[in-house]
Parts: C-alpha cells; sequence; structure tokens
C-alpha cells in the first residue's frame, strides 16, 4: 500500500477565528486555549490590505496593490466594499472587475491560513453595510470556502464582548485609556449603561452606539461620515508633509510619482509612532534630492485638527441624537481610529466628563467576533446576521472580564 506524505490539517478544535474586514484592510486573529494569536496574512504583515495591484496577468491583493495607490492609481483597486450590491464596474489595467468579485479575490486571500487554523470562524463587518451588502459578503465567503459559521456588525460584537468592563464598572485590561491629562475624581459606575464604538477605515469614520443591559448589547444607533475616512486623513498629511518640504528644500515629493509613493508608505508607521508619543521621522528620497523631516506627535495632531474638530462633533450629535437617559459609559475606538492625529483629544473635550474613553487593540474587533463562534456552534445564538441585538452569557460576560492573554496585541 502507498502512503501519500500529504495530510489534510489537523484543527484544535478549541481554537476559532475573528475576522475583522473594512474597507481598509482584513485581520485575523486565532483564539483558543486562554491565548489570542494574530495571523499572518501577508507575510511578513498581519494585515491583508484591500488594495489589487491589476498591472500584472492576474490581479494581486495586498502589499502589491498598495505599493502602487500613489505611484500608479490606475493600475489600482480599493476602497470597494461600501460598492457592493451596485452596478459599478471598475476598470484598473487590463482588468475589469466588480466590487463582489474584488471582495472575493480578498477574501480568497485569507482562506488558506483561517482554515489551516480553525474549522470554525466569524466575520465582523462595519456597520455601515446594508442587509443585501452583507448578503454579498457572506456569499464571496461561501465561494471562497472559508469556514464561516456567522456574521455580526462589528460595533454591537465589541459591546457585546466587552459588556463586562461597563456592568462591572472595571476598566477593561486591553485598552490605552485617553484622560486628556485629567485624573477621574470617582470610580467608574457598574450596571447597564451604553457604550459608543468608533472605527475607520477608507471609506468612512463610523461609529455606533450600543446600550448594554444585563443579558443584552442592542445597537441603538449607527451612523458614517465619509468625509473623515482614513484616506482624507492620509492625504491631509500627505500635503502637510510636502507642504514641508518645499519651505525646507524648494521640492515637492508629489512632482515625483515615486517620491509621493515611499512617503505614503511611511505613513501608517508615522501614525502607530505618533499615537505612543514618539517622535516620528519621515524620509523624501528622488534620484536628485533628499529631505528628513521629524515631527512631534502634536505637530501630526496641528496638521488634522479641522478633520478631528469635525469628527469629534459628528460623534458628539450622534450621541445626543440617540436619546440615552444617561451619558455613554465608554467611548471606545478601534486601533485604526484611535491612531488618526487629534481624534482622541477631540472627542475627550466633545464628550461628557464621567464618559471614558480607550483605544483598542489592534485585533480587538476579530477578537469578539471570535467570541461569538461557540455560541453559534451551540446553537446559543440565531445564525442570522447579527446587527440589533446581541444576547448577552454568564460564560461570554465571564471571558470579556477575563481577558485572555494575548502574544500580539498591545
Amino acid at each position: 500500500m502507498l502512503w501519500s506524505r500529504k495530510s489534510a490539517p489537523v484543527h484544535d478544535r478549541s481554537r476559532v477565528v475573528g475576522i475583522d474586514l473594512t474597507a481598509s484592510r482584513i485581520r485575523c486573529v486565532s483564539v483558543g486555549g486562554g491565548k489570542v494569536r494574530a495571523l499572518v496574512l501577508d507575510t511578513p504583515a498581519e494585515d491583508l490590505l484591500l488594495f489589487l495591484a491589476c498591472d500584472r496577468r492576474s490581479p494581486v491583493v495586498g502589499r502589491a496593490g498598495f505599493g502602487l495607490c500613489r505611484k500608479a492609481p490606475h493600475a489600482v483597486i480599493s476602497n470597494f466594499l461600501s460598492s457592493l450590491t451596485q452596478s459599478q464596474e471598475y476598470r484598473a489595467g487590463r482588468h475589469i472587475l466588480s466590487p463582489e468579485a474584488a471582495l472575493e479575490l480578498a477574501l480568497a486571500g485569507v482562506r488558506e491560513q483561517v482554515s489551516a487554523e480553525s474549522e470554525a470562524a466569524a466575520l465582523a463587518v462595519p456597520a455601515y453595510l446594508t442587509p443585501a451588502q452583507v448578503g454579498k459578503v457572506v456569499l464571496g465567503a461561501t465561494r471562497t470556502k472559508l469556514p464561516l459559521k456567522g456574521t455580526a456588525s462589528a460595533p454591537l460584537a465589541v459591546a457585546a464582548h466587552r459588556a463586562a468592563a461597563v456592568l462591572t464598572g472595571k476598566p477593561t485590561t486591553q485598552g490605552t485609556p485617553l484622560t486628556g491629562g485629567v485624573i477621574p475624581i470617582r470610580p467608574p459606575a457598574g450596571g447597564p449603561g451604553s457604550a459608543v464604538v468608533i472605527d475607520a477605515d477608507e471609506f468612512a469614520l463610523s461609529a455606533g452606539v450600543v446600550a448594554i443591559e444585563r443579558d443584552s448589547a442592542r445597537l441603538v444607533f449607527s451612523t458614517f461620515w465619509p468625509r473623515v475616512s482614513v484616506k482624507v486623513w492620509k492625504d491631509r498629511l500627505l500635503d502637510a508633509l510636502a507642504d514641508r518640504c518645499v519651505r525646507l528644500c524648494r521640492r515637492d515629493p508629489r512632482d515625483s510619482a515615486d517620491a509621493e509613493q515611499a512617503l505614503f508608505e511611511q505613513l501608517d508607521d508615522a501614525l502607530d509612532r505618533a499615537q505612543a508619543g514618539q517622535r516620528v521621522s519621515l524620509t523624501v528620497r528622488t534620484a536628485h534630492w533628499f529631505q528628513d523631516l521629524t515631527l512631534q506627535p502634536e505637530e501630526l495632531d496641528g496638521h488634522c485638527g479641522a478633520l478631528a474638530r469635525t469628527a469629534a462633533e459628528g460623534v458628539r450629535d450622534v450621541i445626543t441624537g440617540a436619546g440615552l437617559p444617561v451619558p455613554p459609559r465608554v467611548v471606545w475606538l478601534t486601533h485604526a481610529a484611535g491612531r488618526l492625529p487629534g481624534l482622541g483629544r477631540a472627542l475627550h473635550q466633545n464628550t461628557p466628563e464621567g464618559t471614558a474613553i480607550e483605544i483598542l487593540p489592534p485585533g480587538a474587533v476579530a477578537h469578539a467576533a471570535a467570541a461569538l463562534v461557540p455560541r453559534w456552534l451551540s446553537g446559543d445564538l440565531p445564525r442570522a446576521h447579527l446587527d440589533t441585538i446581541i444576547p448577552l452569557s454568564i460564560v461570554s460576560s465571564q471571558s470579556a472580564a477575563a481577558q485572555p492573554k494575548s502574544t500580539t496585541q498591545r
């Protein structure tokens, strides 16, 4: 008898995978055994960026497209998630793709990593997607053979996963609080309350208001603002950095496609360093000249001040218009929203004194999705998209309070 060396992956059935899908990227985490581990989706990066390079025989999703989006935008397809179900075609290079086809390419890009890790996964999607668009996402996941067990609205999933922090009045063990230099006079209250979850991607900044009761998390209101999307924020930073170059050396990096692309690719690291309070150093280099730029985090905040104020005022209006009996207990910023320069400070100035503001770790949304998988498998949750209410269970509340140790989250 001949034996094959190739065998199917052996899954640890205690592990589940959460998938966080936005208009900017896909991020996956594996949860099991009391640990959370981010999956590497685009070696060596943990995020699969939703930029399709179409300058070759077959479109390639990820860093290949991201590396062309400023140098050759005509050869890149991006920001297609919000266009699902619309009669729109993207023409780039020799390729013509619908939003659904672009999404399937992106989901196929994570199928191998997810399937090798677990037989059960859940997907968290932005709240701005309509039911019909969510249906297209599920169809794409089915066609690409992802082991999908359910989907949920991202802000609702996050609030349900962290409900214990609100109900007990104890801060989460994973999350960076923003106090604006103000030390709270009294400890946070416990019991039923509300939370606001803010996310940001290439399409829009979005916010969801969730009422947290002892037995459920219910999405009260959600909205989004395309005019303060991540793309708009980065465009503003690029213009500010280019203006500084002009003042320092009479050269504009936007005159060179390669220089603009290289500067653009440094922005993500710069945003992370600024969020950590570190000085930011960037380099502009062309064949004939180069310039080093050094900025303090406060300078980045200043460049984006108008955007931060617009976003914070929008969130304030949402909180006011949601008709909450008391101000929200906490505002949770996802990692993508929390690193937008000046946003956290502007929110602190535009929210009630008793509202805490925290920046969540990068895998928080995917972790929240993964926490729902066992409940779908056991029949505790309906086999439907969760966009209105998620019943809370003793198990889920305890797990949220315990917050398993993560090997990748900061």
